[in-house]
C-alpha cells in the first residue's frame, strides 16, 4: 500500500506534467512553424512600404547589398543593407546602431543627388517616452535634404537641435544617417 501511495504522490504528478509540457512544447513548435514565413512576409512587405515612403520617387527596388565595397561601419552604426531604386531615384540604406537601450535598426533613404530623403526607425529597444523622442518624424525631418553632416557625434553638429537626456539615442540616429551618407558616396562612385 505504501508503494502505490507513493506512487500516487511524487510519481504521478510528475508523468502528468511531463506530457503537459510535451504537449504544450509541441503546439508551440507547431505554431513557430506555421507563423514564421507570415511573420517574415508582413517584414518585408513592411520594409518595402518604408522603403517607398523614404524615398517616394522610387518605382521599385533591388537589393545590392553583395554588390557594396565593404559596407561603411564606424564605432557604433553599421550599414547592413542596400537598396538601390530601379529608376536611379536613389539607394535606402538598412543601418544598425547602438542606442541607449541596445540594437537599433532604422532606413536612411537618399536621393540620386545625395540628399538625405527621410529617416525612419523601424526596431528599437530604447525607453517609451524619452529615449524615443529621437524617433520622432519632426526630430528626424531634421536631417531631410542634408547631403553631409560635419561630425558623427549629434552634438557637434552646429546647426542641429538635439533632445536633452535622450543623446544617446540621438546619437546612434546621427551615427547611422553618417554611416548611410558614407555608403553612399561609396556606391554612387559606381
Amino acid at each position: 500500500m505504501a508503494k502505490e501511495g507513493n506512487f500516487r504522490e511524487y510519481v504521478y504528478p510528475v508523468i502528468i506534467l511531463s506530457v503537459i509540457c510535451a504537449v504544450t512544447t509541441a503546439l508551440l513548435a507547431v505554431t513557430d512553424y506555421v507563423s514564421a514565413p507570415v511573420i517574415k512576409i508582413n517584414q518585408e512587405k513592411a520594409a518595402g512600404q518604408t522603403r517607398m515612403e523614404l524615398l517616394s520617387g522610387a518605382d521599385d527596388f533591388t537589393d545590392v547589398t553583395g554588390e557594396s565595397d565593404g559596407l561603411a561601419v564606424n564605432e557604433k552604426a553599421e550599414v547592413v543593407e542596400v537598396f538601390k531604386a530601379n529608376n536611379g531615384a536613389g539607394y535606402v540604406y538598412t543601418v544598425k546602431s547602438t542606442s541607449f537601450g541596445g540594437e537599433m535598426t532604422m532606413m536612411v533613404g537618399i536621393s540620386g543627388d545625395g540628399s538625405v530623403t527621410g529617416v525612419s526607425v523601424t526596431d528599437h529597444q530604447d525607453t517609451p517616452g524619452v529615449g524615443t523622442k529621437d524617433h520622432d518624424k519632426d526630430y528626424l525631418a531634421q536631417y531631410v535634404g542634408r547631403s553631409f553632416l560635419d561630425s558623427e557625434n549629434v552634438k557637434k553638429e552646429t546647426d542641429f537641435e538635439y533632445i536633452t537626456g535622450a543623446s544617446v539615442t540621438g546619437t546612434a540616429i546621427h551615427e547611422g544617417v553618417y554611416a548611410a551618407l558614407e555608403q553612399f558616396k561609396e556606391d554612387a562612385g559606381k
